[in-house]
């Protein structure tokens, strides 16, 4: 069989979330041959990944550059700033199954693809859609949703209009770490993401932590272009691997669902900062207060100066990995078991 996979650029997790569940496939039987279409600037920021290093060089996978929104590289970009009109899909009319992460015109081909995502882009530019001209696109992707797909989406974190305007099929979070042996660190991450839209308010609370020399019990993972050009020793800088996630107890974000991923299956708890437009990271940030696994800072300064307290607090500490421990964490195969199942 063919199979067709679309991933969104916008942000690492699109990618990576397809790549980890294609090389499960892979891994577990599928004998098909798959043509991916994402960006490989995307890939290269994931090329110390041995699941995506697994990816790239499978005989049975064949990579396309592909990039929407653009522009579509490896550095920050306002949403609202992007070409969400233009895309360039290729046909798909040869496919036998196309599975498509967060963009739904694949659907003005194929109506029966598959749709993996736990929202929907117009639901977060809906808000400023009359400013930024993008009032034809809002009304175009609620059009297209009239097919009612097939959309699978994390049952925690998953938006109202993926619940009420899908065939949705809720999983798990998704887990990419192995790593399963005891928690002995007390970490802190701080990190904004690829999305840009929270980049220079945390540098400057970076910049704020070295200035009053607010050290944490352990360490500070930041993400590297957050960083200035000298920071004391114990600041290190973020490489998002397994192991930093489970030497932290505690993580400072922008809270989109691949970060969250992370942040609960190595047991942190979770200080949520975001922009109070940002409407799928508001939503987000309250599914975390109602699990109680999480909560919303005023801004990643104050996030930090929280992280610093409860890390200090044991039973904060085991209360969390009780909470966590419970999650549902099949993300990866339940998407993976769909996708075969179509096949």
């Amino acid at each position: 069989m063919r199979l067709a996979i679309i991933a969104c650029a916008n942000g690492l997790g699109h990618v990576r979330r397809v790549v980890a569940i294609s090389s499960f496939m892979l891994k577990n039987g599928f004998g098909g041959m798959i043509d991916a279409y994402l960006p490989r600037s995307h890939l290269d920021c994931l090329n110390k990944w041995p699941e995506c290093l697994y990816f790239v060089n499978h005989k049975q996978v064949h990579i396309h550059d592909f990039n929407y929104p653009k522009p579509s590289i490896c550095k920050t970009s306002m949403i609202g700033e992007l070409d969400w009109m233009t895309i360039d899909l290729p046909p798909l009319s040869k496919y036998d199954v196309v599975w498509s992460d967060n963009i739904l015109q694949v659907l003005e081909q194929r109506d029966d693809a598959i749709i993996t995502g736990s929202f929907l882009w117009h639901e977060v530019l809906e808000k400023h859609a009359e400013e930024k001209g993008q009032l034809a696109f809002i009304k175009a992707q609620r059009e297209l949703l009239s097919v009612h797909p097939t959309m699978v989406g994390n049952e925690y974190f998953a938006m109202p209009e993926v619940v009420k305007h899908t065939n949705f099929i809720p999983v798990g979070l998704y887990r990419y770490s192995l790593l399963m042996r005891e928690k002995r660190n007390r970490g802190i991450l701080i990190s904004c993401g690829l999305g840009g839209e929270e980049e220079n308010v945390t540098k400057e609370a970076i910049q704020r932590i070295i200035d009053e020399q607010i050290s944490p019990p352990d360490l500070l993972f930041v993400e590297p272009r957050l960083l200035p050009e000298k920071y004391p020793d114990w600041i290190k800088k973020a490489e998002f691997s397994d192991e930093m996630y489970h030497y932290c107890a505690a993580v400072c974000i922008r809270p989109g669902i691949g970060t969250i991923s992370d942040a609960l299956i190595s047991h942190n708890m979770i200080f949520a900062f975001s922009r109070s437009d940002s409407v799928e990271m508001t939503h987000n940030s309250r599914v975390l207060e109602h699990l109680n696994v999480g909560e919303q800072s005023k801004g990643p300064f104050h996030a930090y100066i929280s992280a610093i307290q409860f890390v200090d607090n044991p039973e904060k500490l085991n209360n969390q990995l009780l909470k966590t421990s419970h999650l549902r964490t099949d993300g990866v195969f339940a998407t993976a078991k769909v996708v075969f199942n179509r096949s």
